[in-house]
């Protein structure tokens, strides 16, 4: 028998029992929990960073800082937002240190101009350009609505915001974008 089709950006499944057996000390537990949401975790941090190389040192520093911090995933809760928040959270640091100079790495992502072997053009480099000047915040709450397809209820529990809020700013950041790209 198959188990119902879930939401894993807002059901838990059975996150929570794994998490509590890899806080355990169980190494099998850990490593599922975290290859369960890989694909999704490697989207989000290729759309904070727009740049492969990044996206991958992201990935892997998301991974790491989500194995040794795994104890502060509040209990009964879906992985996946928590780890969304970790790899924005460690975006932004890895932007402020790129920004200072302290960290190797262009502070602007350089913008392949071939995605999946197709030429960009004009206006989706454009739109890529605008969506890079995003903070990564903004960035992942696009990612999000837009790749991930969630409801604004969904986007409301994992930015940990309220409904209209979420609209609000989804709406203020597409209007960014609309505008950035017509200039």
């Amino acid at each position: 028998m198959h188990d119902p089709p879930r939401r894993p950006w807002t059901e838990p499944g059975r996150d929570p029992e794994l998490a509590l057996a890899a806080q355990n000390g169980d190494l099998g537990a850990l490593f599922t929990l975290l290859r369960k949401h890989r694909r999704e975790l490697w989207r989000m941090c290729f759309a904070l960073t727009l740049d492969r190389a990044r996206a991958e040192r992201l990935f892997h520093d998301t991974l790491l800082r989500a194995a040794k911090n795994l104890r502060s995933l509040p209990a009964g809760a879906a992985l996946l937002p928590w780890l969304a928040r970790l790899a924005a959270h460690l975006a932004a640091t890895s932007s402020r240190q790129d920004a200072t100079g302290r960290a190797a790495g262009p502070a602007t992502p350089a913008l392949d101009p071939v995605v999946a072997g197709t030429p960009l053009g004009d206006a989706e480099r454009s739109i890529l350009q605008a969506f890079s000047r995003l903070s990564e915040t903004d960035r992942l709450l696009l990612a999000l609505a837009s790749i991930e397809r969630l409801t604004y209820p969904e986007l409301a529990a994992v930015a940990r915001r309220d409904v209209p809020a979420v609209m609000q700013q989804l709406a203020v950041l597409r209007t960014r974008l609309a505008g950035e790209e017509a200039a």
